[in-house]
């Protein structure tokens, strides 16, 4: 499924209705992207980066959501709930378009601000905030996010919150939570071995210990 025509020509304002409102936003982030660029080169580093930036799309298509900008390798997108944003994040991150590609992401729910078609707000940089706080790939939520979630799906759609208590650059304190799918895993290890080929690594990879956190 892909976006409608109609909806693609939508400025962001026109989607979110409103210049005051909460709504749920997603970061995401390529692992290691400058040393692929600098392996690949431009030619078809940029090739393959749009095929990634497509696969996205197609998830996209599937919730009421919003690419609001592209930002080199990443993606900053808002979704209307945090259930589909949750739900858009674990299948991109499972299959991100290209097999080496391996993304970090980030997801938080807030009151922001629409102006001038892009998304303002202390909200904003507290999903960014979340984001550094993830140095390998993984899905890391706010508690919003967690508990919106789970009163949409319930406790046994098969997705796991593992808490931990972080410290947020001028923000202080927050409880965040590693989101754990049920192909998680095997899709890391698939797209760690594809990049490690492609980086030409002579280390073996070291294999994904149960519990590890990101």
């Amino acid at each position: 499924m892909s976006i409608p025509e109609d909806e693609r020509l939508l400025t962001l304002q026109q989607w979110a209705g409103a210049e005051h409102l909460t709504l749920t936003l997603l970061f995401t982030d390529i692992i290691e992207s400058t040393a692929i660029g600098i392996r690949l080169g431009d030619n078809t580093w940029i090739e393959d980066l749009f095929e990634h930036f497509s696969r996205a799309r197609f998830y996209a298509g599937w919730d009421d959501c919003f690419v609001v900008k592209v930002i080199g390798e990443s993606l900053m997108m808002a979704f209307r709930t945090s259930s589909d944003a949750l739900r858009f994040a674990i299948d991109f991150a499972n299959d991100t378009g290209i097999e080496y590609i391996s993304i970090r992401v980030a997801i938080h729910a807030g009151e922001v601000q629409i102006r001038d078609n892009d998304v303002y707000g202390l909200n904003v940089n507290l999903t960014s905030r979340v984001q550094s706080m993830l140095p390998r790939e993984g899905i890391l939520a706010t508690e919003p996010v967690k508990r919106d979630f789970e009163r949409r799906v319930g406790l046994d759609s098969g997705v796991r919150f593992i808490p931990r208590q972080v410290e947020l650059k001028s923000f202080g304190s927050e409880l965040v939570y590693f989101v754990r799918s049920k192909n998680w895993r095997d899709s890391v290890k698939a797209q760690r071995s594809a990049r490690g080929k492609l980086l030409e690594r002579t280390k073996l990879l070291v294999p994904i210990p149960p519990g590890t956190q990101f």
